[in-house]
């Protein structure tokens, strides 16, 4: 088909970006009354001497997608408990992320749930040198309420880069 003509049928066609590496986050929400979670240290998401981490993209995985954390076994934050949370991320050692909901950040349409959801991923502007160690989420109204300990699961897309004498060349397999 000649592509040329495609205005004249008022068609627009958007590529998608093809799915780069990512990597699956749990963040296990203790039992006891807590207003803030730490993200663990992610030594894989972490800049390193010779190479930079990139974060292009934060889902929020819910529970009608994986219904308990992969290495706790711990059951997925309900909608309820994920409505009550915001982001806070640090990047290049400034709060770059402040308060994003974490419900803008699920892309996964599941029918009948009322989990809320965008019909795009939402993407960084190349988000480098995430600081793990100092973002977390907060609880708007101060604590979880489930009385139980769960998982609140995000998936992050990034890009490594190596650092050589003429700039940052992808790394595109194991580093």
């Amino acid at each position: 088909m000649d592509v040329s003509n495609l205005n004249q049928f008022n068609t627009l066609l958007v590529m998608e970006e093809p799915r780069g590496p990512s990597q699956l986050i749990e963040l296990q929400v203790p039992a006891q009354i807590v207003s803030v979670v730490t993200f663990p240290v992610i030594q894989n998401l972490q800049n390193q001497t010779d190479q930079t981490v990139i974060l292009k993209a934060l889902r929020c995985i819910p529970n009608s997608i994986l219904t308990n954390g992969p290495t706790s076994g711990l059951v997925n934050a309900t909608l309820a408990e994920l409505q009550k949370i915001s982001l806070v991320l640090y990047s290049q050692e400034w709060l770059k992320g402040q308060l994003i909901p974490i419900c803008t950040l699920i892309d996964t349409f599941t029918e009948g749930t009322g989990i809320p959801f965008s019909t795009r991923t939402k993407r960084f502007d190349s988000w480098k040198d995430v600081n793990w160690g100092k973002s977390f989420i907060q609880y708007a109204n101060g604590v979880p309420s489930s009385g139980a300990a769960y998982a609140v699961i995000f998936e992050a897309e990034y890009q490594k880069f190596k650092k050589t004498k003429d700039g940052l060349v992808e790394i595109q397999g194991i580093s």
